[in-house]
Formats: structure tokens, C-alpha cells, sequence
């Protein structure tokens, strides 16, 4: 298994500890520990993911705890951020080399249902698009920073996690998600 820590930009990781709001965590090579940070500013071990209902763009719904997927990579964006943008730039490229073995859903953070389409569009993919405009599921999730990729197996535990955009972390999470999909 490859080691995954959670990295902020503002934020470095030493030694194999990581800062995050004043607190030091410590992760060792087999586990995983993936933080939330709470309304009171503490950080939380978020395992599992958090069960919700997405409209997407074509109109359908989809419910997390319905699909089988052996692997779903679970997007985060906002169209106007240029971490967001670089991110599916690289998917675009990525996904036009070989199509990914595992699921993406892609939601829009705080946006309309057209602002969201003509940025998908821009990029030509063929993922499941969904809209948030409240922020009620990307709350379950985190309270800051797009994009924020979570990468969950079938029994719905979170295997990994980037937030914001760096391209080695990036390539990191989708090269786990090809080998979970196995």
C-alpha cells in the first residue's frame, strides 16, 4: 500500500507529522488517517464516508450507499478556483490516454446547475456530474478547500484523500484508485 498523508498547501508535513489548525498528528506506513475539521475548529478522523443523495446534470440521482463500485473517486470543485481547474485539465489528459477503471462523481461546490455544465463541458469528460448550491454534502465532508478528492471502496471506507490541487498527490490517489479497482 502506498502511504498517504493529508497535505495542505499552507501546511507542511515533517517526519511523518502533519500540522493542521495548531495540532500535530502522527500516521505510521499502514495507516490511514484522514481529518475533518470540525465547527469548533478541531480536527475529526473522518473513515468512513458520509451518505448522501446528488442530483447530476442529466437529471438522474445518485446515492452513495447504493453503488457497487470497487473504487469511486469523489470530487469536490468549484469552477472558478485554479486549483480546480489545473485538476481537470490533468484529468482530461489522463482520461484521454486510458479510461479509468474506477468511477468518478465529480460535485460542484456552491453552484448552479449551468455555471457547473459549462465548465465540465470546457473539458470533455464523461463523469458523473452533480451540483451542491447549498454546500449540504461537501459539508459531511470537509468545511474548506477545494478540490478535495476522496477515494472510497465498496464498503464505503475512505482509502485516501488530496486536497487541493498538487499534481503528485493527484497522480498518487488515481494510481490507487486504478489499483483498487482491480
Amino acid at each position: 500500500r502506498l502511504k498517504t498523508a493529508v497535505a495542505f498547501s499552507s501546511h507542511r508535513a515533517k517526519n511523518g507529522e502533519i500540522s493542521l489548525d495548531a495540532a500535530d498528528f502522527k500516521y505510521g506506513a499502514n495507516a490511514l488517517q484522514i481529518f475533518k475539521v470540525a465547527d469548533n475548529g478541531c480536527p475529526a478522523v473522518l473513515r468512513f464516508a458520509p451518505d448522501f443523495t446528488v442530483e447530476l446534470l442529466n437529471g438522474k440521482k445518485i446515492t452513495l450507499s447504493s453503488l457497487q463500485e470497487k473504487a469511486l473517486m469523489l470530487i469536490f470543485f468549484s469552477t472558478g478556483c485554479p486549483d480546480c481547474q489545473a485538476q481537470f485539465s490533468e484529468m482530461q489528459r489522463l482520461v484521454s490516454q486510458s479510461e479509468p477503471r474506477f468511477r468518478i462523481i465529480a460535485i460542484s461546490r456552491a453552484e448552479s446547475r449551468e455555471t457547473t455544465a459549462a465548465f465540465i463541458q470546457k473539458y470533455g469528460l464523461n463523469i458523473d456530474v452533480g451540483i451542491d448550491p447549498d454546500r449540504s454534502i461537501y459539508d459531511k465532508y470537509a468545511t474548506h478547500f477545494v478540490p478535495r478528492n476522496y477515494l472510497i471502496d465498496n464498503f464505503g471506507e475512505i482509502k485516501a484523500l488530496t486536497v487541493e490541487y498538487l499534481p503528485n498527490e493527484f497522480h498518487s490517489i488515481w494510481q490507487q484508485a486504478e489499483d483498487l479497482a482491480r
